[in-house]
């Protein structure tokens, strides 16, 4: 699938990125009520889908974290569904 693919290049660039001091995460924020969505399905309705919105204690919770600890990891950031890892 798509998202082991995505999986499998994330977590080697982190690999080959890390003697540089670059970090990589993956990210999966569900599925989500955009533009972009409705675009590519105009017969869905996708008012039950939750605004981008709803990730930001995600991106809060990410970008203090030291980047040499969530290298390499697929995170879902899917709203309510989302939890701050132990």
């Amino acid at each position: 699938s798509s998202k082991a693919g995505l999986d499998l290049v994330s977590k080697t660039l982190a690999a080959e990125l890390k003697p540089l001091g670059i970090s990589v995460v993956a990210v999966d924020p569900g599925d989500m009520r955009t533009q972009m969505h409705q675009e590519a399905f105009p017969d869905e309705d996708i008012s039950d889908r939750p605004l981008p919105e709803v990730t930001l204690p995600f991106w809060a919770w990410l970008i203090h974290q030291d980047p040499r600890t969530v290298s390499g990891i697929r995170y879902e950031a899917q709203g309510a569904l989302w939890e701050i890892p132990a």
